[in-house]
């Protein structure tokens, strides 16, 4: 464990146990092992969101969000983009990452060939996208067979995997309409965060609980997406938004790592606003908590290296 790691461990250790003897009992963190294979997954979903948060500061190149440029990845480019002062492709770049989802094999490559046209001419970016919300469903459908058979491979990512690219309104191009049609109600990416702020305020957390709500309106955006997608825009620095909470209520393996760590005698409403309280405790986003028990409820005493 390199030295950073291991003072960041050390003081997750002593913050648990006082949180669980100051505050709420930690009846699952009940050995030795359990213990420091919760704090192992606390590290690496620290780390992933601190890894969003470089790639906000160091990100400045076309090239990241240049499809086939070879350096193309879309989180990085839309950090890239905002910085360029191209605001909604900033945020529409982060919504089809999220929707697409990273593969552990195919990387970003799903992200990539639809974005990029399959390099058939220009990109679906979100001028040519939200000026007609079915031209997308409209390519799609034109060019299915060639989307699951030509080329190389390109598959959702872990977290999307039940998501298909078929016609229909389960597919891709009716979820894209459906998230450029909600953004374009209120006119533009900006404009939707202004009424947002206009509704709740400027708390940072307010206003990712708002935008969790309206992402309602958003086909195939689960419980998972929502979160996904507003913690990413959160991470980058694109949007003025922090995770109020985890959602657990609507989930199941952080809903399960939390019944694990607290116990069953708490309610589900009662097992998030715990999360929430260890979350300030440790001084760490909900989205930390969120991910690092879902992961910790997998294997709670040994541990292993989870990523997507």
């Amino acid at each position: 464990m390199r030295n950073k790691d291991q003072a960041r461990s050390n003081q997750l250790s002593n913050q648990l146990d006082d949180f669980s003897a100051n505050k709420t009992p930690l009846v699952g963190m009940n050995n030795a092992s359990r213990k420091s294979t919760l704090i192992a997954q606390i590290i690496d979903s620290i780390r992933r969101t601190e890894y969003l948060l470089q790639i906000s500061i160091r990100s400045s190149s076309a090239s990241l969000y240049t499809p086939y440029s070879g350096s193309f990845q879309p989180l990085a480019g839309a950090a890239a983009m905002y910085k360029a002062g191209q605001i909604d492709d900033a945020y529409w770049l982060v919504y089809l990452a999220t929707h697409f989802g990273k593969h552990k094999h195919d990387g970003w490559n799903l992200t990539e060939d639809i974005y990029g046209k399959f390099g058939q001419g220009g990109v679906w970016d979100w001028n040519a996208a939200s000026q007609n919300p079915q031209a997308i469903a409209n390519w799609l459908q034109a060019n299915y067979p060639h989307v699951t058979s030509a080329g190389r491979s390109r598959r959702f990512g872990n977290h999307r995997k039940y998501e298909t690219l078929k016609p229909g309104p389960k597919g891709t191009g009716h979820a894209v309409a459906s998230y450029i049609d909600w953004v374009k109600a209120h006119g533009s990416h900006s404009a939707l965060i202004q009424y947002a702020q206009a509704s709740v305020g400027q708390n940072p957390q307010e206003v990712f609980a708002l935008l969790y709500k309206e992402l309602d309106n958003v086909a195939k955006m689960g419980r998972l997406g929502k979160f996904d997608l507003l913690c990413n825009l959160s991470n980058l620095q694109i949007a003025p938004i922090f995770p109020d909470k985890g959602y657990i209520k609507e989930a199941t393996g952080p809903k399960d790592g939390a019944q694990l760590l607290f116990g069953n005698v708490l309610t589900v409403s009662q097992l998030e606003a715990a999360c929430v309280d260890l979350a300030t405790h440790l001084n760490v986003s909900a989205q930390v908590i969120e991910d690092s028990l879902c992961n910790w409820q997998k294997s709670p005493e040994d541990y292993i290296y989870f990523n997507g």
